[in-house]
């Protein structure tokens, strides 16, 4: 009689290797200029998700976080500029959220600067 090891052992061989393949993203119309965002929105859709990458004035953040906690009504909407809209298969969100993850535990790894 099988153990559960030697069953899943088993089906793990039947599953295709994972292999490595060096992937080269050739830049087209602009797209290598690196466009900078300090706001993100996923909107899930059939089929893929939609991710907006926008940007808002700092200053305006900023004063909408001091009436926050000063307990001052904050406006209902505030208008940003939407620098780029990705739609992007779940299974690539899946492995975008892998990468994202791997470089923030990097980051967090790393020794913090002296704060002088």
């Amino acid at each position: 009689m099988a153990t559960r090891e030697e069953g899943a052992a088993k089906e793990a061989a039947k599953q295709p290797a994972k292999q490595a393949v060096n992937l080269q993203l050739m830049p087209a119309n602009g797209s290598d200029q690196p466009v900078l965002a300090n706001v993100t929105m996923v909107e899930p859709t059939a089929g893929v998700a939609l991710l907006d990458f926008g940007f808002l004035d700092p200053r305006a953040m900023a004063a909408l976080s001091r009436m926050a906690r000063a307990g001052k009504q904050v406006p209902e909407r505030l208008n940003g500029r939407l620098a780029a809209r990705v739609a992007i298969s779940y299974e690539a969100l899946a492995t975008l959220h892998q990468q994202i993850g791997g470089v923030l535990q990097a980051v967090s790894r790393r020794p913090k600067a002296d704060a002088r």
